[in-house]
């Protein structure tokens, strides 16, 4: 029976994998055993969560519906963070199929360890999903799960704390040992385990700094650890895929557009400088970010501000809805999580919620930020394959992200099915 572990890294850019600086010892051990590819083109917006549903649908968000981690909601006029507090089952958010749905429609055994966009997936035999609010967490992680890790002595009641960024790595040494127990107890065909700290960490501190590379070293032992939870022959029954989701950016300043919004008059603060009515608003997602436009006719309102927009400093590109398709994105009429503009921050730059005060920049929230394009060399990610149905050796290039779940499916000897990316035959056999 074919068995296959997905791991992703988030945040673990390309340019590590030939910098002397970041020591992966068992990634670097696992390359030499399989292959690795010459980076791995993202989508855009390139965030977390749309990012990882490609990985596992083999679509980008056009078709799966996820167009980033930050949106507004349209009928309530709120911004909603999917990544804090996922207010979307996956049904009703994915709207294409994942490796994992037609894993289990197979009869195969799924898992899967803080994967993005799963809560309450059908499809996942055993499923703790990403969360960062302890509340969320005890609310809508299966009371099953939830029990196995009281039973197993982990701490339940300090899930949302070890969710947060400072505290990241602690959740991730869980999410080992997890992975660990799962492979164990449960014995999944598919497993997915998703390790956060080194995004964390370069958002903290930035990219190449020396906290970026601790996390790094630190998710390689763990990948290790879970490896060797494996047996001494698991590569010869396992296909182990270790992937990231995005690059990095180091960040100087950040842009305010909802600052350029009010000074417009399209955006008004009450005197407590709370939002108190938009024609329009901005939502970043970082390095990207789209501009809703709420009252009137909104393609009118949209251009008449996207010149406006495109002339902030640091702004490197402002796109409308008809321009999307070419993106991979999808308009707001066929999506309505997609803005009436979308916006792309230069390197160096990040954008920002801000609203308040009349400085339409200043200094960054983050040391290191992503969500540009993948046409940016910083924002390809790694992949690093080996195992049962990898080649020794293997030459791969440039990739997308598209490629993974394709390729996954064919590792699972699943048939094939529709997708943007395609298998990755040359490095299987």
């Amino acid at each position: 029976m074919p068995r296959v572990l997905l791991i992703s890294i988030d945040g673990l850019a390309h340019f590590y994998w030939n910098d002397p600086a970041a020591q992966m010892p068992v990634l670097r051990g696992l390359a030499e055993r399989g292959v690795v590819a010459d980076g791995m083109a993202t989508v855009f917006v390139s965030t977390t969560w749309p990012s990882h549903v490609s990985l596992v649908t083999g679509v980008g968000p056009r078709a799966h519906g996820v167009v980033s981690n930050h949106i507004l909601n349209r009928a309530t006029a709120r911004a909603e963070d999917l990544t804090g507090d996922p207010v979307y089952d996956a049904a009703d958010l994915v709207q294409a199929p994942t490796i994992y749905d037609r894993a289990h429609a197979a009869g195969l055994r799924t898992a899967a360890i803080d994967w993005p966009a799963t809560r309450r997936a059908a499809s996942l035999d055993f499923n703790l999903p990403f969360f960062k609010n302890q509340q969320i967490f005890e609310a809508h992680t299966a009371p099953a799960v939830w029990k196995e890790l009281a039973t197993l002595g982990y701490p339940v009641e300090r899930q949302g704390e070890w969710a947060e960024l400072p505290r990241r790595f602690l959740k991730d040494a869980m999410v080992a040992d997890l992975a660990i127990d799962v492979l164990r107890r449960h014995a999944p065909d598919l497993l997915l385990v998703h390790f956060l700290c080194a995004d964390s960490h370069q958002h903290l501190y930035g990219p190449r700094s020396p906290e970026a590379y601790w996390a790094i070293a630190y998710i390689d032992g763990l990948v290790g650890r879970v490896l060797a939870a494996l047996g001494a022959d698991g590569l010869d029954r396992t296909s182990v895929v270790v992937v990231s989701d995005h690059g990095f950016f180091p960040v100087m300043r950040e842009i305010r557009p909802n600052v350029r919004l009010r000074r417009r008059g399209v955006l008004r603060l009450d005197a407590a400088g709370t939002l108190a009515h938009a024609q329009a608003r901005f939502v970043m997602n970082h390095g990207a970010g789209w501009v809703y436009a709420l009252d009137g006719d909104p393609a009118r309102l949209a251009r008449d501000l996207r010149p406006e927009l495109a002339a902030l400093e640091g702004v490197s590109a402002v796109w409308t809805p008809d321009e999307y398709a070419a993106l991979g994105l999808p308009t707001p009429e066929e999506n309505p999580r997609a803005g009436d503009l979308l916006l792309e921050a230069a390197p160096g730059f990040m954008l920002s919620d801000e609203m308040r005060g009349d400085d339409e920049h200043g200094p960054p929230r983050y040391r290191g930020t992503h969500g540009q394009r993948p046409v940016h060399a910083d924002n390809h990610a790694l992949f690093v394959a080996a195992g049962r149905g990898v080649k020794r050796g293997g030459r791969l290039g440039p990739i997308t992200s598209r490629d993974v779940a394709p390729t996954l499916a064919t590792l699972l000897d699943l048939p094939a099915a529709p997708a943007e990316g395609r298998t990755l035959t040359e490095v299987l056999g």
